[in-house]
C-alpha cells in the first residue's frame, strides 16, 4: 500500500519564538488556495512553541510534531526532560526520533525503542531518522 500524501516536514531545530509563528501566514494562505494538494506539512518547534503553534493551526490542515522526549513514558525525577504524554498534551500528534545530533551524544539504540514505545503508547505519530551515520 501507497501512503497517498507526500509529507514535508519543517524541524526548528533550536529557532523560534512567538513572533515566528506570523512567517506561517504564506503556508496557511497557500494550503486554503490549493485544496487538490496530495501533502501534509508537519511542524516541530522547539517544545516552547508546541502549545501556541497547535492553536493557531487548529483550523488548517497543517499539523504540529515534536522534536524529541524522554524514553520514560512515565512521570518521574528527570529536571528538565519532557515525555510523549506532555507533548501530546500541549497539542503534538508527531515525533521525530533517531537523530543523529542526539545519537553522537550518546542515545543509544535500546534508549531509541524505549522511545518509540512511549511515543506509541501515547498516541504520536513517529518520524524516525536514520541513515545519517
Amino acid at each position: 500500500m501507497t501512503n497517498k500524501y507526500m509529507y514535508f516536514v519543517a524541524n526548528w531545530k533550536m529557532f523560534g519564538d512567538l513572533k515566528t509563528l506570523n512567517s506561517l501566514d504564506k503556508v496557511i494562505k497557500f494550503l486554503k488556495n490549493n485544496k487538490k494538494n496530495k501533502i501534509k506539512i508537519v511542524y516541530c518547534p522547539p517544545n516552547t512553541l508546541i502549545r501556541p503553534l497547535s492553536r493557531r493551526l487548529k483550523k488548517t490542515k497543517i499539523e504540529v510534531g515534536a522534536q524529541n522526549c524522554h524514553h520514560s513514558y512515565d512521570y518521574g525525577a528527570h529536571t528538565g526532560q519532557v515525555n510523549s504524554t506532555m507533548l501530546k498534551n500541549v497539542g503534538a500528534k508527531f515525533i521525530i526520533l533517531g537523530h543523529s545530533e542526539n545519537r553522537h551524544l550518546g542515545e543509544t539504540d535500546n534508549i531509541i525503542n524505549l522511545k518509540i514505545k512511549s511515543a506509541i503508547k501515547s498516541g504520536l505519530k513517529i518520524i524516525f531518522c536514520i541513515g545519517v551515520t
